[in-house]
């Protein structure tokens, strides 16, 4: 690569890393909150895990709930919720024909909530990733970083910098909503909340 070219890769990997993760921790924060039982084994692996220390990459395949949490946060709230391709050639799909330059937009938060490929597809049931589930899907049933060779480049980044950040706070704090506090969707470039998800810490004991 020109020096060019790797200054413009740095800099997507550093924008696109940033915004992204902060906003699924976000939705991660609120999901865990809605979901104390799930808050709770998440608290319980990192105590088994940790024990109070700070987590390092070689502690990320050991945290199997955590991972699942995250695959979870990203089915349901995946912060980039749609994209669009377009097309170099003429395709047909689904009985429709598709002329060459045509913009095609796919959706991960539809195809997050499709009842054929996750069961109560509403719900937040992060154990539904500790079965194996990843491996039985379709193709790009679930694709919360894109697919094919233009995949987000920053994939094993944010992944690696949630898991770490989110270990980190939840074996310290829990993460509480307050009463009455409603969260609304507000799907700008990134699927984020309208003024923020605001949370209140309380220090695990």
């Amino acid at each position: 690569m020109s020096s060019k070219q790797l200054r413009d890769e740095v800099m997507t990997l550093f924008i696109a890393g940033h915004e992204t993760t902060a906003v699924t921790l976000g939705w991660a924060w609120h999901l865990l909150a809605q979901n104390p039982g799930a808050e709770q084994r998440l608290a319980d692996e990192l105590r088994s895990v940790l024990d109070g220390r700070a987590p390092s990459m070689e502690d990320l395949p050991r945290l199997p709930y955590l991972d699942a949490v995250i695959r979870e946060v990203l089915r349901l709230y995946p912060a980039a919720y749609v994209i669009q391709r377009t097309s170099i050639e003429p395709f047909d799909l689904g009985g429709y024909h598709f002329p060459s330059n045509t913009t095609v937009l796919m959706s991960q938060w539809v195809m997050h909530r499709d009842p054929r490929y996750f069961n109560d597809p509403e719900e937040f049931r992060p154990e539904r990733w500790l079965t194996g589930l990843a491996d039985r899907l379709p193709v790009h049933a679930y694709f919360p970083f894109g697919g094919g060779p233009r995949r987000c480049i920053g994939q094993v980044f944010a992944l690696t910098e949630a898991a770490l950040v989110m270990a980190t706070l939840a074996q310290k704090f829990r993460f509480l909503e307050p009463a009455g506090k409603k969260v609304v969707l507000e799907p700008l470039i990134t699927l984020r909340a309208h003024d923020g998800v605001r949370m209140t810490l309380a220090k695990r004991s």
